[in-house]
């Protein structure tokens, strides 16, 4: 039905409504590479539009894919405006999205300004071609006036939480096989179910840490605020999954540095343009378990933790603030 419905927007378009050519050109790329599915989105909601002219100043698309096709939209005259294009993090980490999309990013550079949440981002999509002159990083951050700081002595036994969906890329195994090679002071919550829960449930079976490994699946944010309350590491130890998906800067490790959490986390993707190293939280490399469970130690035993939470506040503060960067927004815009 839908390579049906596809046949008739060529043919249409050829007859009628030749400015819908580079939707049909895109169109016809993505179902020569498997995407039928977008390609059908595409062209239907081309077609049930052609009529119309959505007019703005200024034009945001999140993800990098809705930016090229907004910006065919454009083309085609459904749509006037300055375009804005933000990158976040699967669409321009996963092979499969590299392979279809990167050329079109690249393209995208000429007619859009490029706003990748990282200069880990920026730095790939200019290093793929895209104009340095089109791309700037524009952060996403918290209300930091939502977070009431709290520095408060290490609790023993430590609490570590990791609010997190139970996905490859979140990096739980290795929380949980860091745990194994800890004593009995350190305990550890997850928070949020997934895909992988079940495994890690066994996995947790098979160390045999489940006495200090809790599981509590998907919670309301006021659970998770009260756990938050009562930690003292939020740990996430993130990690290139096996399909090339990646972080961008998550958000979950500026909430906990504004709440005054001491953060233990990975050399991975925008993560080390929030944290440094040792002076507002910790870095280890991916996938070691061993590695996580030292920084454990360290930060848990740390003489110097107050000056480290403080760091931890004012760089969320300065770098990662909403308000501040609504307003840098509204300027690249």
């Amino acid at each position: 039905m839908k390579l049906l419905f596809l046949r008739f927007f060529y043919f249409a378009v050829r007859i009628n409504d030749t400015k819908f050519q580079p939707i049909v050109d895109f169109v016809k790329y993505a179902v020569s590479e498997g995407r039928v599915n977008l390609a059908y989105e595409v062209a239907i909601t081309a077609w049930k539009n052609k009529n119309n002219c959505f007019e703005a100043d200024s034009i945001i698309a999140h993800f990098g894919n809705n930016g090229v096709v907004a910006n065919k939209f454009l083309s085609a005259g459904l749509l006037k405006g300055k375009l804005n294009t933000v990158f976040h993090g699967y669409e321009i980490s996963e092979y499969d999205n590299i392979a279809f999309w990167k050329e079109e990013y690249v393209a995208l550079s000429k007619s859009s300004h490029l706003l990748p949440i990282s200069n880990f981002w920026k730095n790939r999509l200019e290093s793929w071609g895209a104009s340095s002159d089109s791309v700037s990083v524009l952060r996403m951050g918290v209300d930091t006036k939502r977070f009431s700081f709290n520095d408060k002595p290490i609790s023993y036994p430590v609490k570590i939480v990791s609010v997190a969906r139970a996905t490859e890329k979140k990096g739980l195994e290795y929380a949980i096989r860091a745990m194994a090679q800890l004593n009995n002071n350190y305990n550890l919550s997850i928070i949020g179910g997934g895909a992988l829960e079940k495994q890690l449930i066994a996995l947790s079976e098979e160390l045999d840490v489940t006495s200090r490994v809790t599981f509590h699946g998907a919670k309301p944010p006021s659970f998770v605020k009260t756990t938050l309350d009562e930690s003292d590491i939020f740990l996430l130890p993130s990690v290139i999954d096996s399909v090339g998906d990646m972080e961008g800067v998550p958000v979950a490790l500026m909430e906990a540095m504004a709440s005054g959490l001491v953060v233990i986390s990975t050399q991975h993707s925008g993560i080390p343009e929030l944290i440094d190293n040792e002076k507002n939280g910790f870095l280890v490399p991916e996938r070691d378990s061993t590695a996580i469970s030292a920084a454990i130690v360290q930060a848990s035993s740390s003489t110097n933790l107050s000056m480290l939470r403080r760091e931890a506040r004012m760089k969320v503060e300065k770098e990662f603030n909403s308000h501040t960067l609504a307003g840098h927004l509204y300027k690249l815009v």
